[in-house]
């Protein structure tokens, strides 16, 4: 086990005994809680009680209407007037009222998966504040190791400053660079409490009694990722556009069949007779207009269409270059975890020994310590990016869907 890993242990360790009463939070529980506490439920069900209301109204046929009317009022003759009463109903024809129910129905399915789509950006921008929270946990721990090194080679140095091994400078340096990692640990500790709260605010958690888990934060694998079949809501929200414009082109066709109106009632005469009236109206279809809206509603389907293959080529495209922003940090970290720090340390143990030895400057052990430490950060700054990348990826590729999607 390399300093490094032991440095990632340490930071689960000393982050279980300084926060033992913290609510330790997985990405998962984050993300649930951030979605749950989030005004977005509210509004999505305000939505999608309106559309059901609106499916409910496609799905009537037209009122009936009852018409009344008195002829024949003159002065020739009381008993020469007549009083009609019909009862008139409108008999929709061309499957108009399924085509409103298939519109409604397609608006709804637009406002549910819009509705993931915006829990999903919602999880997103937690994984970003928790892979945040994570880097910055790790970095504490490195700033505490260089403070410990740090305050380990100064009295080393003092020490051969006391015996007159060493002149007065080398210790004044090796005070100077102690401060300035005490000075680095207190940034790193104002770091991780800053992105604390900021994680706090998005999961209503008390940024005093939040901790996340670091544990499995240097493991990274190869992204497994099938272009061919690639899952992604955003394409599933152009569906649902697709259905929806699928369904305005059969109400329109419907359109194109004219109504009758048919009608019954009593005719009343003024000698006291009564008689029965019956008949239909049917109005002359407006051909051009017809053309018109279905000619608009192809255009529509015609243009959805391209959408999802635009989206659909865009997500490829972009899903393909954060796979390989993630493997190119991946290897980037492992290499500098299994090559260059282990190499580092070895360099630092060597000089340090000669310097014990009388072989070596202060100066070359400063420079082999800065160097170890560089290279430590230079691998927490990959693996961060490995999994800010993964945040992306993740993104994409709705790895959260089955998640909020419950909530």
């Amino acid at each position: 086990m390399n300093a490094i890993s032991r440095a990632a242990l340490l930071a689960v360790t000393v982050m279980s005994a300084n926060a033992a009463h913290a609510q330790s939070l997985t990405l998962e529980e984050a993300i649930e809680q951030s979605v749950s506490s989030s005004p977005q439920g509210a509004a999505t069900a305000a939505r999608i009680e309106g559309l059901n209301a609106a499916r409910a109204a496609a799905d009537t046929k037209p009122a009936a209407t009852i018409e009344g009317s008195i002829e024949n009022i003159g002065t020739s003759g009381f008993n020469e007037f007549q009083i009609d009463g019909t009862y008139n109903q409108r008999l929709e024809r061309g499957g108009k009222r399924l085509a409103r129910i298939e519109l409604a129905e397609g608006e709804i399915g637009i406002a549910q998966v819009e509705a993931l789509v915006r829990r999903l950006d919602l999880a997103r921008q937690v994984q970003e504040l928790y892979v945040e929270t994570q880097a910055a946990a790790l970095d504490l721990e490195l700033a505490r190791s260089r403070v410990e090194i740090a305050a380990a080679l100064q009295s080393e140095v003092q020490r051969r400053v006391d015996g007159a091994r060493d002149p007065l400078f080398a210790g004044t340096r090796a005070r100077t660079e102690l401060a300035e990692a005490e000075v680095d640990l207190e940034l790193a500790d104002h770091a991780l409490d800053a992105a604390k709260v900021r994680l706090g605010l998005l999961t209503g958690v008390d940024p005093a009694e939040l901790a996340v888990v670091t544990e499995g934060f240097l493991e990274m694998e190869t992204p497994d990722i099938d272009l061919r079949e690639l899952p992604s809501i955003d394409l599933a929200l152009y569906e649902a556009r697709r259905e929806r414009a699928n369904a305005n082109y059969r109400l329109q066709q419907a359109y194109s069949r004219t109504d009758p109106t048919v009608y019954a009632g009593p005719r009343v005469f003024g000698s006291g007779d009564v008689a029965v009236v019956a008949g239909f109206s049917l109005p002359l279809p407006n051909r051009a207009l017809n053309r018109a809206n279905i000619d608009r509603a192809t255009a529509e389907q015609r243009q959805v269409e391209a959408d999802l293959a635009v989206e659909r080529f865009q997500r490829q495209r972009d899903v393909a270059l954060a796979a390989e922003r993630v493997e190119e940090a991946r290897h980037e970290a492992e290499a500098i975890q299994s090559r260059v720090i282990p190499s580092a340390e070895q360099t630092l143990r060597e000089v340090r020994a000669g310097y014990n030895r009388g072989g070596f400057t202060f100066l070359d052990v400063s420079t082999a310590q800065s160097a170890l430490h560089e290279t430590r950060v230079r691998f927490v700054d990959a693996v961060s990016e490995y999994h800010e990348a993964k945040v992306e990826l993740d993104r994409l590729t709705g790895r959260f869907a089955d998640l909020v999607g419950r909530i």
